[in-house]
């Protein structure tokens, strides 16, 4: 998510969620109309609210393209989603490369462990000796 969307209501933050999956695999949902359970029971009356902006608006007539159906699931019961939800991989990425610095190098596969809050001196010093050890560049 952007940083403006992150300031949205959870409800919202949940819902653009949904219209983002929905777009990402469009071509399977449009053949039969996808069940998204959910563990906000909000999300399940959907459709038989107020609209209360134009962001609302906008996503309820892309959300209208797929008629999904909401399933409340609560999340003891859903442990998938909340397993996706924690993968280290699919967080945001918060750090810049200046935080980074490299604490170990190896030779034979050229990879490098990086761990967080360090100078960017530190990095730059340890880059420059990791140049200078490669033959190939």
């Amino acid at each position: 998510m952007k940083s403006a969307e992150l300031n949205y209501p959870t409800q919202q933050q949940e819902l653009l969620a949904i219209v983002h999956a929905l777009a990402a695999f469009r071509i399977y949902c449009l053949d039969k109309p996808p069940i998204v359970e959910t563990d906000h029971k909000s999300l399940e009356g959907l459709f038989t609210q107020k609209m209360a902006n134009r962001r609302l608006a906008r996503w309820y007539d892309i959300l209208a393209e797929y008629q999904p159906t909401f399933s409340y699931l609560p999340g003891a019961k859903n442990g998938i989603a909340d397993a996706l939800s924690r993968r280290p991989d699919l967080q945001p990425e918060t750090k810049f490369f200046h935080d980074l610095s490299v604490t170990s190098f190896d030779d034979t596969s050229f990879s490098l462990a990086l761990s967080e809050v360090a100078t960017d001196t530190e990095l730059a010093t340890n880059i420059k000796k990791a140049y200078k050890k490669d033959r190939e560049i």
